[in-house]
């Protein structure tokens, strides 16, 4: 995968070429919470690390167009994403390759 930003659109289950997959959705529990499920190409969970990322460890929760990491159970294999919302209803996943942190899931 190359180092520029990649862009899938969607609902459901999005692909994210040579990583595997994601669904993010949002619910109206106290005014609105948008969360994801993410696998890998082998169906294991994919973790996740940022600033605005709480819950886990097979669904997350994030905040719109605010950058965090994806990655595998070791680390090893790691994406930078963001999330956005469009018209109707769909997703906007952006990805590249990145780095994981030191340390375990959640905020940084």
């Amino acid at each position: 995968m190359a180092d520029e930003w990649q862009v899938a659109e969607g609902t459901g289950w999005i692909e994210l070429r040579g990583f595997g997959r994601m669904n993010p959705r949002r619910d109206n529990v106290a005014g609105g919470r948008q969360y994801f499920t993410a696998q890998l190409d082998n169906d294991e969970y994919a973790t996740a690390a940022g600033s605005g990322i709480t819950e886990g460890p097979e669904t997350w929760h994030f905040e719109f167009d605010e950058p965090f990491l994806l990655a595998d159970s070791r680390g090893g294999h790691c994406l930078e994403v963001t999330i956005s919302l469009l018209a109707g209803g769909r997703y906007a996943v952006k990805y590249r390759p990145g780095s994981w942190p030191e340390g375990g899931t959640g905020g940084w």
